[in-house]
């Protein structure tokens, strides 16, 4: 068969486009390989992946391990399953503490820490909330004073697995503190 004069050039023309579009595009071709003339001169760079970013704590998400494989950040603090969800089995790293709070026994209960404060519940639950809130958490609810007069304080990070939970339970004129920290919280942010 014979073709057409400057027929060929422009088929070959034509084909050079369509690998550039498919090639921008990110699609890949048919299975079957295009002809030579269609991908002569034509190269295509490595993909650079973008740098990973430098996260609080010294983790950078998504940084492969000198194996080749993606683990996610880990906490060296060890955690602990409650019916609340998996915790913290102590406070990270500035983590608020009421003013002369002394650390208590640890409850019945594992907690991420356990404190008692020479001050009345409602003085206490109320700085809880503004001292986490300083550090970039939200209130999600602080109790009403339930019938032994203690009150729940419920927070939030950033992240939605970072969640705090403190207890104020009146102790003969004292204030009991217990904090739950989840595991979602392990680098201190949140």
């Amino acid at each position: 068969m014979r073709s057409l004069p400057g027929t060929r050039p422009l088929l070959s023309a034509l084909a050079v486009g369509l690998a550039l579009v498919l090639a921008s595009c990110g699609a890949s071709a048919p299975s079957a390989s295009p002809a030579p003339a269609a991908t002569a001169g034509l190269t295509s760079a490595p993909a650079t992946p973008p740098e990973p970013t430098e996260v609080p704590g010294g983790q950078t998400p998504g940084a492969a391990e000198p194996g080749g494989s993606v683990e996610p950040p880990v906490t060296t603090i060890p955690t602990t399953q409650t019916d609340w969800g998996e915790i913290l089995d102590a406070l990270p790293d500035g983590f608020p503490v009421f003013p002369d709070a002394a650390v208590a026994e640890s409850p019945a209960e594992p907690a991420s820490g356990a404190f008692i404060a020479s001050a009345g519940v409602d003085e206490v639950a109320t700085w809880y909330r503004d001292a986490l809130e300083a550090t970039g958490k939200s209130t999600l609810d602080l109790s009403s004073p339930l019938e032994d007069g203690s009150r729940v304080l419920d927070m939030q990070g950033d992240l939605p697995e970072c969640r705090v939970r403190l207890t104020f339970r009146p102790e003969g004129g004292s204030t009991m503190i217990t904090v739950l920290v989840a595991a979602g919280c392990a680098g201190g942010g949140g």
